[in-house]
């Protein structure tokens, strides 16, 4: 087994993301459902790819950590705000996932990422209903940042 630092949060966060129901399928099946083109199973294939490569880049490995840590932190009433509010002046939720967004692919992830928060399909949804404040955002920036990249040319 590879004990890299990479690889052991890239398996801290993965285990995390699994304590609330989501999986890399899942991400991969909603950002499909925004998803307009003709060659839906070669998209599909490429995210995957994406996606994969993207969960070892430190930087974003590191945000989306940050996410599920500010998560369980705001679960436990640690946070300086009312979590169970989510009050409208607290807004770091959103800077995290354009943050994430841009780090995979720069203003057209930013872009993408309103569109995601926005429609609020599958995984992001289901986050949001539930009261989650950041994993929604850093799913949708995650989701975003990796199908801007699968466009790219």
């Amino acid at each position: 087994m590879d004990t890299s630092p990479i690889n052991n949060s890239k398996r801290l966060l993965l285990k995390g993301l699994e304590r609330y129901g989501i999986k890399l399928e899942d991400m991969i099946d909603t950002a499909m459902e925004l998803c307009i083109s003709e060659s839906r199973e070669d998209v599909k294939l490429k995210l995957r790819e994406i996606m994969l490569k993207k969960l070892e880049d430190p930087n974003v490995l590191i945000l989306m950590i940050s996410a599920l840590k500010l998560e369980e932190e705001g679960i436990k009433g640690n946070l300086p705000f009312n979590y169970q509010e989510d009050p409208n002046y607290i807004y770091v939720d959103e800077v995290i996932g354009m943050t994430i967004a841009n780090e995979i692919s720069g203003t057209k992830g930013i872009f993408n990422f309103r569109w995601y928060d926005g429609e609020k399909p599958g995984v992001i949804g289901i986050l949001d209903k539930r009261g989650c404040v950041f994993l929604d955002d850093a799913i949708a920036g995650f989701i975003a940042g990796c199908m801007s990249k699968v466009f790219e040319i």
